[in-house]
């Protein structure tokens, strides 16, 4: 059976409003350098906010598919697609300002990273169960157990 892990609808939602107005606003930029305000290089601007927007957008489409047999990441700009059997090692870290947990799964030449600020404290405690699930037992390190064992339950 497989399972679909994702931003949350509401969340979804908002970056899809907060891309909209990140539209708007460049193009009120770029409409302003070429037709007021001449010369000021506020044309910048505007593409920092169509990056912006672009940016809120791609972040919704970020979607991890879990199954007996393989494991997707789509939706980035380096989709993963590997089986069970290609992993090599599971670890995982505390990171960043907060020590959040994240998940770090090493295939082939390649890492997958999963963020518990990303997923969420429900859904990320699922990914763990389905990853201790239907991975080989020889690939967890000790770091892995020291980070699940501190994990809230």
């Amino acid at each position: 059976m497989q399972e679909i892990f994702t931003l949350p609808k509401w969340f979804r939602i908002f970056c899809y409003a907060g891309a909209i107005v990140m539209l708007g606003t460049g193009a009120e930029m770029v409409y302003l350098e070429f037709t007021e305000i001449k010369g000021q290089n506020i044309i910048f601007m505007g593409l920092a906010f169509f990056f912006l927007a672009w940016s809120m957008y791609a972040y919704t489409r970020l979607k991890l598919v879990l199954d007996p047999k393989t494991v997707r990441f789509t939706g980035g700009l380096r989709p993963h697609h590997f089986s069970w059997t290609d992993i090599t090692t599971i670890d995982m870290a505390r990171v960043g300002r907060y020590s959040e947990a994240q998940l770090s799964i090493r295939y082939s030449d390649r890492t997958l990273r999963l963020g518990r600020s990303f997923f969420r404290k429900k859904p990320f405690a699922d990914i763990l169960d389905r990853v201790e699930r239907y991975a080989p037992e020889g690939v967890f390190t000790a770091g892995y157990r020291q980070v699940k064992a501190e994990l809230p339950a």
